[in-house]
Formats: C-alpha cells, sequence, structure tokens
C-alpha cells in the first residue's frame, strides 16, 4: 500500500473517510449476515402471542394458498385473518372456546358453530382452541394425554396424532423450539403452515376476539357458505 506520508492534508483527510466508511460498511454487513431469531421467548408464562404465516392446502379436489394473521388470548380465544396472496381480507374467523365464527368479507356472509367442527375444515381434523395455541408455541408436552406425541432426535424431531388427525414439525426458529413449518396431514387433506414471525405477551382490546360485521351482513348454513370460503 502506498504511503500518505507525502498526501496532502485534504488528501489524507479524504483517504481516511474513505476507510472509516469502508470499515462501518463491512461492520454492517456482518451484522446483517448474522443469524437473528425473530422469537424472543417470554420469562414466564405465555399468556398471548400473535404472529403472521402463509397457509398451503391441499386435496384432490382443491389447493390453495393463502396468508394468515393470527391473534390468541390463552386459554381459548383466538382471531385468524386469511389473506390472498396480494393482502386483501378474504375472512376472519373468531374462535372463543366452543364458539366458532366465520366471516366472509367480500360477500358479507357469516356463519356461526363449533370449534372444534371449523377447525377440523381448515386443518383437516377436530381439535381445541388451546390445543391449536399449544402447537404454534411448541408447548407439546401439554398436548400429552390428549394427543399421541412423539419426540425424537433430543427434541428436534416431533410428531403427534389424535384420531385422524397428525402434525409434523419440520423446522423451528433458530434458537427456541417454536416450530417454524407445521405439517398437518388427514384423509386425502394436507396442510403445511409456515410462521413467519410470532410475538408472545401482547395487549390485546377485548373486541378484537368479538365477531363484528357491517351493516347488512347476513347470517347462512353452512351449506352455502362453504361453497365460496375456499374460493
Amino acid at each position: 500500500m502506498a504511503s500518505t506520508a507525502g498526501q496532502k492534508p485534504e488528501t489524507r483527510f479524504h483517504t481516511f473517510i474513505f476507510f472509516l466508511a469502508l470499515t462501518a460498511g463491512l461492520v454492517l454487513i456482518g451484522m446483517a449476515c448474522r443469524t437473528v431469531s425473530p422469537v424472543v421467548l417470554p420469562p414466564g408464562e405465555i399468556l398471548s402471542f400473535r404472529g403472521q404465516g402463509s397457509f398451503y392446502f391441499q386435496s384432490p379436489g382443491e389447493k390453495g394458498r393463502v396468508r394468515l394473521n393470527f391473534f390468541f388470548e390463552l386459554p381459548s380465544r383466538a382471531r385468524l385473518e386469511i389473506l390472498n396472496p396480494l393482502g386483501g381480507l378474504e375472512s376472519i374467523v373468531w374462535l372463543n372456546d366452543r364458539q366458532a365464527t366465520l366471516y366472509l368479507t367480500a360477500d358479507r356472509l357469516f356463519w356461526q358453530g363449533e370449534t372444534g367442527f371449523l377447525l377440523g375444515q381448515f386443518l383437516g381434523g377436530e381439535l381445541a382452541v388451546e390445543d391449536l395455541s399449544f402447537l404454534l408455541t411448541g408447548q407439546v408436552a401439554r398436548l400429552q394425554g390428549t394427543w399421541q406425541i412423539n419426540v425424537e432426535a433430543g427434541g428436534q424431531t416431533v410428531n403427534g396424532q389424535k384420531k385422524d388427525l397428525s402434525f409434523k414439525f419440520k423446522e423451528y426458529f433458530a434458537g427456541s423450539q417454536i416450530p417454524k413449518t407445521i405439517l398437518f396431514e388427514a384423509e386425502n387433506y394436507s396442510v403445511r403452515l409456515r410462521l413467519q414471525t410470532i410475538k408472545f405477551n401482547q395487549t390485546f382490546k377485548a373486541e378484537l376476539f368479538k365477531p363484528s360485521f357491517p351493516a347488512g351482513a347476513r347470517e347462512v348454513s353452512w351449506e352455502e357458505l362453504s361453497q365460496l370460503w375456499k374460493k
């Protein structure tokens, strides 16, 4: 490297600024390349959480992909917002213990019924809101007794089954036991749920979990609504 001893003060100053900027740039690049987990677990019990993900379902007669926003308040309240690939809100699901509501935003139609039934249509088999929250947060030990759980390879391979529905954790957020991809399978139906972000112990307004509809919304039977909601 050439010496700077004979350079003019302005030139030496410009050279110094150049190397300072270069060093800062390398530091920033190094920081950007590090793998930082987007998941920060709370120090105590998980009371609530929210997140985003993608949802792909497939059966012999249909398949599709949607985006998903989810909000959970334990033990048994949840709100799922189903968006199309462009981010438009297609439908909202409210789950309150055993009571479920599904609302189609564009058609202004809603259905109300059993939570287990609706989650069965969504994931392929009946399960409770609390069970779904345990799966999303990787708390499989809390499913023991109602699910058959298998844990292998030091906890890295987890799968389970309840009646005709099975699940499998495919990968995890770095440095945690929170699953990043969950596969659900039932007879002739499969779902891949891939989480992008999840945040814990969030504060929600009570209205978030209460079904509400605009003027003109109409309640319909499952037979009528089911012809529209997965299209």
